[in-house]
């Protein structure tokens, strides 16, 4: 995995700005501060950590010849002035079962992690005339594989066997090991110990199996199961409406073992089509599916805008349209700021009736807040912080977020971070650096809008493992007072379908460490989803 890191808690300073100047009282208690794991590293680990802060938990992934009781501990960080117990005195560290640690913060607050590896083998035998793939049941130690009838168990010709790590020594040798009418017990030992597996053959009508289609808005991924007799299987596919079928070329149509897989390209969106197996004269059964729609999100152009009081809500009404919110809520109550308002003059689009997002840093009381806008609603204020719902319902995958903005950098002149929190930046150098807007986009699988609250500590995290998809643009040269237009490519982690979707724009990237330039002025419009293409893969996924 890649690009693991948390993105801008953008609320903090829209609402603790305006709550700071109300609630400064010689009683005000000592500040919380949350002991966490930042960052987590042990050798022949796969990818980053993913660490979660809620649930307070790190997983690794670990290459499949690691020792997970004796992993070399390269880096274990933790948030500033927190202690760790029990302490780590050892450059090795045992994870072959969960470790908990307690992180302790000042005034004598304590925080409980979770520490687990995750170690993945991969398992397979592959066998001239094997009909579909092996099963593994690797607690008994126990395999199946199957072949055509047409195969006698007696003359079995294993290609290629891994019941262990790669780099496990596996006796007797497989490729001299031919009569499967019994039971043959191999002997796999790695990392000193031995395990005994027993593996048995079965004789199976050859049949082609075609799987279930995973359909995007103009592709889709196509899968199935054909014997290993050396056809040359593919994948046939038609509109639900017609008896015309095509062949999906053949350059498109990966063989692994028994496992088939394509990606058929050319769709038309929301529109029901058939795919099916075929090798030679084979023909596996019939499967249905049917591409997304090309959604939209609404208002993506800004056009639609309400005032309700002192706010304004680039919504056509704060009832069934509602869709969008801002910051504006919290930085108007003390008085009328919205630093995201509308823009009816500087246009990407001009027409009538056309409207663009106008975001601004300013000073609100005694503290700043970046003008932002996002797919989401405001929900409450916290004490010091706010509660906010990031995402509304949205089912399909796009490719790309695109549009136009403008941006308007000043240099950093307002460097205030809460004390306690671990920053992404260099507090000591920061001031005078041009400021930062930032673009981003999360497609999920979250259950309801993801809740966000900066009292409890609570962000949007890139590494949250229902985060299916994401992209972002960061600006800090500026756009020389004219609209640019940009392409943002979303990139996927897996093929689950999405549930939720957050759009974000904020014109100081650290405007959630009231750090940023007052003045700093973006301009956001003409958004839409892309649908175009082929998906945008996270390096190591697929």
């Amino acid at each position: 995995m890649t690009m693991r890191k948390p993105l801008p808690k953008i609320f903090v300073p829209l609402i603790a700005a305006a709550m700071l100047a109300g609630c400064i009282k010689n009683d005000i208690p000592y500040p919380r501060l949350v002991g966490r794991i930042t960052d987590f590293e042990v050798r022949d680990q796969k990818g980053e950590a993913v660490i979660d802060s809620v649930a307070r938990t790190v997983t690794v992934d670990m290459n499949e010849t690691a020792v997970l009781s004796e992993l070399r501990l390269l880096r274990f960080e933790v948030t500033p002035h927190t202690s760790i117990s029990p302490e780590i005195t050892d450059s090795l560290i045992d994870l072959s079962s969960p470790r908990t640690f307690y992180l302790t913060t000042w005034p004598d607050q304590s925080y409980s992690w979770t520490v687990s590896a995750v170690q993945t083998i991969e398992r397979y035998i592959r066998v001239r005339n094997q009909v579909g793939e092996a099963v593994f049941n690797p607690d008994e130690h126990y395999a199946v594989f199957y072949v055509s009838l047409e195969q006698p168990l007696d003359s079995v010709e294993i290609t290629d066997m891994k019941l262990g790590p790669s780099d496990a020594v596996t006796v007797p040798d497989f490729t001299a090991v031919h009569d499967f009418t019994g039971p043959q017990r191999f002997t796999v030992t790695y990392r000193g110990e031995e395990e005994l597996w027993t593996v048995v053959a079965y004789q199976k009508e050859a049949v082609l199996e075609t799987g279930q289609a995973d359909a995007w808005a103009r592709h889709a991924y196509l899968y199935g199961a054909a014997p290993d007799d050396g056809g040359t299987p593919g994948f046939r596919y038609r509109k639900a409406d017609s008896d015309q079928w095509q062949d999906v070329p053949q350059s498109s149509v990966t063989v692994e073992g028994t496992s088939v897989s394509a990606v058929l390209e050319g769709l038309e969106p929301d529109t029901d089509y058939v795919c099916k197996l075929v090798s030679g004269v084979q023909e596996g059964q019939e499967v249905q599916f049917t591409t997304e729609a090309e959604q939209q999100m609404p208002n993506m152009g800004f056009d639609q805008w309400i005032k309700d009081g002192k706010s304004w809500f680039a919504n056509p009404d704060l009832d069934a349209g509602y869709w969008w919110d801002s910051g504006n809520i919290g930085a108007n109550l003390l008085g009328e700021a919205n630093p995201t308002s509308p823009e009816e003059n500087f246009l990407a689009v001009q027409g009538d009736g056309k409207k663009a997002a106008r975001l601004e840093t300013v000073k609100v009381v005694i503290a700043m807040a970046g003008g932002n806008i996002f797919s989401g609603s405001f929900g409450k204020v916290d004490g010091l912080g706010a509660e906010v719902y990031f995402g509304r319902p949205f089912e399909t995958r796009p490719l790309t977020l695109n549009g136009w903005y403008s941006y308007e950098p000043v240099p950093i002149d307002n460097v205030s971070p809460p004390s306690g929190v671990q920053l992404p930046f260099d507090r000591g150098t920061i001031a005078g650096r041009m400021d930062r807007c930032h673009i981003f986009v999360y497609v999920t699988a979250w259950d309801e809008p993801y809740r966000v609250n900066t009292t409890e500590h609570r962000y949007l995290d890139i590494n949250d493992p229902d985060v299916i998809g994401y992209g972002e643009l960061i600006d800090s040269t500026g756009t020389g007072g004219e609209y640019r237009q940009f392409s943002i490519d979303i990139k996927y982690r897996d093929h689950r379908k999405p549930t939720y979707c957050a759009v974000v724009a904020v014109a100081s990237q650290y405007a959630d460490f009231f750090t940023g330039g007052l003045g700093s002025l973006m301009y956001v419009d003409e958004f839409a989803f892309g649908y175009d293409g082929l998906t945008v893969w996270e390096q190591g996924a697929q």
